[in-house]
C-alpha cells in the first residue's frame, strides 16, 4: 500500500473564495505568529524549540484574536505541524531557517477529517455550501486527508492523499542510462540486460519553455513596471488595481510554463519506466551547478532534480531497479571503447576523437554508454574487458576510482544548508528541545 495523491481543479463562487481566503489567512497567521513567539524567546531566555510547549499558546492564540475561532481548528494545529517540520529540517541541515509566510496570493490549508466527496461536489469543514469540483478521474482506494490549494494565479485545487496499492509491472530484459543535458534535454543508451554491448541511443530534444515564452514575459513584465505600486519599501503608494492584473497575467504565464514542463516529465518518465527493468542515473550536485550564472537559467527550465525525482518514486511504485552514479565519476571524459581520459575536453566540445583508440564519439552518447558500464558494474553484472592498449597510454585514474568505489553506496548525501540571514553563528545555537 502506498499514499497516493490525486489532484483536481476547484470552482469555487465569490462567497466560497473570500471563506477559504480567510481560512488560508488564519492559518498562515498561527505558523507565523508561533515562529515569532519561538524567536522571542529564544533571544531573551535561550529557550529552545519544542512543539508540545508552542501548542499550548494556540487556545491563547483563539481568545486574543477572535477571528481565528472561525478557521477549522484542526486546520490551525497542523499549521505548527508544519511548522515543526520545517524546524526539523533546519536541525538536520536539509534546509535553512524557517521564514515568515507572506500574505501574497498563494497558500494552502489541510483538512484531515469531517469533508465528504459526492458527485462533483467537495464539502469542506465550516462551509455551508459545497464547492464544485473537476474529478478528471476515479478516486481508488481509501481517502485519508485534503488539502486545499490556491496558487498565485488564483486558481484553487484540492489534493486528495488516498491509501491504494499499485501492481507492479512485469519484468523486461533492458536496461537504459541516461545523461542529462542542457543542449539535449536527455542522451539515452539502451540494452538488453542479457547483451549488454547491443545498445542503441537516443537524443531527447529541450523543449526549453521558459526560452520561448521570455518575448511574451518580457513584455508583460515592462506593462507591470509601469503600472502604479510601490517602488521600495519606504514607497507608501498602494498598488493599482491595473497593477494587480499585470502581475496576475504574469503569474498565469509562469503557471502554464510549470505545467508544461511538468506534461513533459511525467510523460518521459513513464515511458522510461514502462520499457525498462533498470535506470542509470548520474547523482548531480544541482545545488552546486545552479550557482554558475551562465547556466543557472538553462539548469532550472531543464529541471533535471524533478525529473529523477519522477524517476525514483515511479521506479519504486512498479519495482524497477534505479543505480544512482557518483558525480565525481569523468563518465563525459573517458572514452568508452578502450579507458583513456581526455582531461582537456571542455563545455563546448560535443564531439571528440579518442587518441589512443582512435574513436570518434558524440560526446552525451559516450557519456550514456560510460554510465550504463559503470551502473551495471555497481549492480555486480560482469562485464567484457576494456579494449587493450598499452598501459602508459591510458590515465590510471580509472582504476584508481574503481578501487575506491567499491563499495559506492547508492543514497544521495544530505544536501547543504541553505545560506541566508538566520545562518549566523547565533542562529545555529537554536537547536530541538
Amino acid at each position: 500500500m502506498i499514499d497516493y495523491v490525486y489532484k483536481f481543479r476547484l470552482y469555487p463562487n465569490k462567497e466560497q473564495q473570500d471563506f477559504l481566503d480567510r481560512e488560508i489567512g488564519c492559518v498562515r497567521f498561527v505558523y507565523n505568529e508561533i515562529l515569532s513567539e519561538a524567536l522571542e524567546e529564544y533571544e531573551k531566555n535561550s529557550k529552545k524549540w519544542n512543539i508540545y510547549e508552542y501548542k499550548k499558546l494556540l487556545p491563547i492564540l483563539k481568545e486574543e484574536y477572535q477571528f481565528l475561532k472561525e478557521a477549522n481548528s484542526q486546520s490551525r494545529k497542523l499549521a505548527i505541524f508544519n511548522l515543526d517540520a520545517a524546524f526539523k529540517k533546519f536541525f538536520t541541515h536539509q534546509a535553512g531557517f524557517p521564514n515568515f509566510k507572506k500574505k501574497k496570493n498563494s497558500g494552502s490549508i489541510h483538512i484531515p477529517q469531517f469533508f465528504k466527496i459526492e458527485g462533483n461536489l467537495l464539502w469542506a469543514p465550516k462551509l455551508k455550501t459545497p464547492i464544485r469540483i473537476k474529478l478528471h478521474r476515479k478516486i481508488e482506494g481509501r481517502i485519508k486527508s485534503l488539502t486545499i490549494e490556491k496558487t498565485s494565479s488564483s486558481e484553487y485545487y484540492a489534493s486528495i492523499l488516498a491509501e491504494k496499492e499499485i501492481k507492479g509491472l512485469p519484468k523486461v530484459d533492458s536496461v537504459i542510462s541516461i545523461d542529462v543535458g542542457i543542449k539535449s534535454f536527455a542522451t539515452v543508451a539502451t540494452a538488453p540486460l542479457s547483451n549488454p554491448n547491443n545498445r542503441t541511443h537516443e537524443h531527447i530534444e529541450n523543449p526549453k519553455y521558459l526560452v520561448k515564452k521570455e518575448k511574451k514575459l518580457k513584455r508583460l513584465q515592462k506593462q507591470l513596471s509601469k503600472k502604479q505600486h510601490k517602488r521600495n519599501k519606504t514607497d507608501t503608494t498602494r498598488a493599482s488595481s491595473n497593477y494587480r492584473k499585470a502581475s496576475l497575467r504574469i503569474a498565469k504565464l509562469h503557471e502554464h510554463i510549470t505545467n508544461e514542463r511538468k506534461d513533459l516529465l511525467h510523460k518521459l518518465s513513464r515511458r522510461i519506466i514502462d520499457k525498462n527493468q533498470v535506470v542509470i542515473l548520474e547523482d548531480l550536485n544541482i545545488k552546486g551547478m545552479v550557482k554558475n550564472h551562465h547556466l543557472a537559467k538553462s539548469i532550472s527550465d531543464a529541471s533535471w532534480s524533478k525529473f529523477v525525482d519522477f524517476l525514483t518514486y515511479k521506479a519504486n511504485w512498479y519495482g524497477r531497479n534505479t543505480v544512482r552514479v557518483d558525480r565525481f565519476f569523468p563518465s563525459s571524459q573517458e572514452c568508452h571503447d578502450c579507458g583513456y581520459r581526455n582531461t582537456e575536453l571542455t563545455l563546448k566540445d560535443r564531439v571528440w576523437t579518442c587518441p589512443v583508440c582512435g574513436t570518434h564519439h558524440d560526446r552525451d552518447e559516450n557519456a550514456s554508454d560510460v554510465l550504463m558500464d559503470e551502473g551495471l558494474r555497481i549492480l555486480g553484472q560482469e562485464l567484457p574487458e576494456l579494449t587493450p592498449v598499452e598501459k602508459s597510454s591510458v590515465d590510471d585514474r580509472r582504476e584508481i576510482y574503481l578501487k575506491s568505489t567499491s563499495s559506492l553506496k547508492q543514497e544521495a548525501p544530505i544536501p547543504e544548508v541553505s545560506k541566508n540571514k538566520w545562518h549566523s553563528k547565533e542562529a545555529t545555537h537554536f537547536s530541538e528541545g
